[in-house]
């Protein structure tokens, strides 16, 4: 599924959350200024939903923001998503019809940008596996294992075998909420984003304060078999195809995140299954913001996409080889002044969220 319609991109929390953070930017700043919407604060609101409805209300007829400014909001939302809690008050507003539809204009230019255009594009044939160094006297780190899937995959499955059978039905957070193959040794990657080196430096969830990192381009061998997951549909499918059990292990935390999803299964993809029919997983950007967090059927039961970056990319076989060098990254407090290679010429290193950025690390 393509951005083909706004309606898909305001399908989940995700992106309506971009939306309202590109309605920041677009919304009139002196006080008291709007387009004419009559969507305006009711008697008893908090003061943070005020402040959603006001600028909501702003939003001109045909916004506009800069490729910079869609980068750095997409940076904010993927680092705000929190799959652990309930949902907090903005995020539970834009689910309301008349919020929800006052992001329709901002759907509509986030759809017809030029540098969202990537956001739909299948996985790129050169991708970067992004590794963090946690401190300065770290001299780095080991290349990416790209042999091995197999075994870490089957490791990967009999680890939430185990989970499951040593997990008590609960209502609390059981400390799981992904739905990905994290810490299975298995490799992900993310692409290059024009302007911002690579995705997997920036758009990360549940990020840690990192300050050094290492990329590592790899391309993947011809005839690869890849899995597009482009919307809710794309997930569903993988997840009622190669369902695998979770309602003890993260059950009871998609609970909290989604606190009407009632009681039944919960079950994520079997990626050691999957692994004998594809070779990969790839998540597009359309297909995170319109699918990320959102309680969906998986068969005759639920499941929920969770713990994937925007663009990522997880190799289930030994398909991988080094495309080049690796990049030693360091994190900085305003934006660097050279463009990434092969990017526009007015659209350098993008801030990350609050102003900061990853630049190459002098040698």
């Amino acid at each position: 599924m393509d951005f083909t319609s706004t309606t898909a991109l305001l399908a989940g929390p995700r992106g309506r959350g971009l939306c309202l953070e590109l309605a920041k930017l677009a919304a009139p700043r002196r006080p008291g200024e709007s387009y004419g919407s009559t969507l305006l604060p009711a008697p008893g609101l908090s003061r943070e939903s005020e402040q959603v409805l006001r600028t909501l209300a702003g939003i001109p007829e045909r916004p506009q923001f800069s490729s910079a400014d869609l980068h750095r909001s997409l940076v904010r939302i993927v680092r705000q998503a929190a799959y652990w809690q309930p949902p907090d008050e903005t995020a539970q507003l834009l689910t309301e019809a008349e919020p929800c539809r006052a992001l329709l204009p901002l759907a509509a230019a986030v759809v017809r940008s030029p540098a969202a255009a990537w956001w739909s594009e299948p996985a790129a044939p050169v991708t970067h596996c992004v590794q963090w160094i946690q401190t300065s006297t770290v001299p780095g780190t080991s290349p990416p294992a790209l042999q091995g899937a197999g075994p870490a995959l089957a490791r990967w499955r009999a680890g939430i075998t185990t989970q499951e059978a040593n997990t008590p039905f609960s209502t609390g957070w059981t400390g799981r909420w992904w739905s990905s193959p994290t810490l299975s040794g298995v490799v992900s990657s993310t692409p290059a984003v024009p302007g911002n080196g690579p995705a997997g430096l920036q758009l990360v969830e549940d990020a840690l304060d990192w300050t050094l990192a290492r990329s590592y381009p790899v391309r993947a061998a011809p005839g690869t078999r890849i899995y597009e997951i482009h919307g809710p549909g794309d997930w569903q499918e993988l997840a009622a195809r190669y369902p695998l059990d979770v309602t003890r292990s993260r059950g009871s935390t998609w609970s909290l995140a989604a606190p009407h999803s009632g009681d039944g299964t919960w079950v994520m993809p079997d990626f050691s299954a999957v692994a004998d029919h594809y070779d990969a997983v790839h998540l597009t950007v359309t297909g995170y913001l319109s699918t990320a967090g959102v309680v969906l059927a998986a068969g005759d039961a639920k499941t929920m996409l969770a713990g994937w970056a925007p663009g990522e990319t997880w190799w289930l076989n030994d398909v991988l080889v080094p495309a080049g060098e690796p990049t030693n990254w360091q994190r900085a407090s305003a934006p660097h002044t050279e463009p990434w290679p092969g990017s526009a010429a007015d659209d350098p290193f993008g801030a990350g969220l609050d102003g900061v950025c990853w630049q190459v690390q002098a040698r």
